[in-house]
């Protein structure tokens, strides 16, 4: 690791655990500005402030860039709270209808940070039920809401108060049908058997039950991983997550399903990354890594800080041609071959699933 990189992630794990940072040294002005160009691309900058304002004077950026740093995350702290405002509106209207929809990550996950408001806020995921899921979509139709279906059929997005909202049938989306057929099996089953309530801001809002979470950040990790990237959020997301959960989770059916699911590598590569760079303290961890777990590790690792978030930085991202698109299958496969490990029937799967996206260009 290097000085920068010592730097960020000190200042990093200082905002997740809410402790004061110890710098080895005082960071220069030009470690300063890649120090915060880093958090944007990793969308960490809200709560990396929250680390800065524990360092000693000297130590902090000068003054420009401090500002800016401020003004970031003040934009934040209002993006939330008009999310959150949003959140409520729209639960409600389901609410009108006697449909109680389950939050997904986000402004779910939010919560177990120090400051839930200094978290980015991206857009809001809920999940219904197959039969719930057709009744909100009439409902929404009449009110007169603009809802696309994704290709894949897995949900339908719309616009409400100004933000993204996704309606998910499926919480998370496998690429290989008796995968789906399973988790779907398994969060089924858990959710007839536990249900899981969160406060925000005052009000209620219902959430998986811990076992029936983990699995599903941890497939949405694991997909964007093989076809896009991923970014250190979403680790953050998972490291306090997992100590704040992990403990009432049953490790045994833990370890089944993950295996089951195939997300056992997935796990056990975020975990590596949660204790070496994120301070996610051993005995919240359910097995020992070995020099192979480590070595995949790295590979994320690698992934995540050099495309940024969900891959957002990256080459394959741009998309203005056929080229273009045509370059960025190329890259997701190659990116699938890289990490096959993660599992070997997605990795497979998901190349062929993206070919339709080929043959679709040659309609246009």
């Amino acid at each position: 690791m290097n000085n920068l990189e010592d730097y960020f992630f000190t200042l990093l794990r200082s905002a997740l655990w809410s402790t004061p940072p110890t710098l080895s040294d005082t960071p220069n002005n030009d470690e300063w500005e890649e120090m915060f160009s880093i958090s944007k691309e990793q969308t960490v900058t809200g709560i990396m402030l929250d680390a800065i304002s524990k360092l000693q004077e000297e130590q902090r950026p000068k003054t420009p860039l401090l500002l800016k740093w401020i003004m970031t995350q003040r934009a934040i702290e209002t993006q939330n709270e008009r999310m959150n405002n949003a959140l409520f509106c729209f639960i409600s209207e389901c609410r009108e209808q006697n449909i109680e929809p389950y939050l997904l990550k986000g402004q779910s996950v939010a919560q177990n940070y120090p400051i839930p408001e200094h978290r980015i806020c991206g857009d809001i995921d809920i999940y219904l039920e197959e039969e719930q899921f057709g009744e909100i979509l009439k409902y929404f139709n009449s009110k007169g809401f603009q809802l696309e279906d994704e290709p894949n059929n897995s949900h339908t997005e719309t616009t409400y108060m100004g933000f993204k909202v996704e309606i998910h049938k499926k919480s998370a989306t496998f690429y290989t049908k008796r995968l789906q057929k399973r988790y779907n099996e398994i969060i089924a089953q858990l959710l007839e058997s536990e249900e899981q309530r969160i406060d925000i801001n005052g009000k209620e809002f219902t959430v998986f039950p811990p076992l029936a979470n983990a699995l599903q950040l941890l497939s949405h990790m694991m997909r964007h991983m093989i076809f896009s990237g991923l970014g250190l959020r979403q680790v953050c997301d998972w490291v306090l997550f997992a100590y704040k959960y992990q403990k009432q989770i049953d490790k045994e059916l833990f370890i089944r399903y993950t295996k089951e699911l195939q997300l056992w590598e997935t796990y056990k590569a975020v975990t590596a990354i949660a204790t070496d760079y994120l301070g996610l303290p051993k005995e919240y961890t359910v097995c020992e890594l070995t020099d192979k777990d480590k070595k995949l590790a790295k590979k994320v690792f690698l992934l995540i800080m050099t495309y940024g978030n969900f891959g957002h930085y990256g080459e394959h991202s741009v998309i203005t041609s056929k080229k273009d698109y045509i370059n960025a299958y190329i890259w997701k496969v190659k990116n699938c071959i890289k990490f096959r490990k993660l599992s070997r029937s997605e990795t497979w799967n998901y190349p062929i699933w993206q070919l339709h996206t080929i043959k679709d260009l040659k309609n246009k």
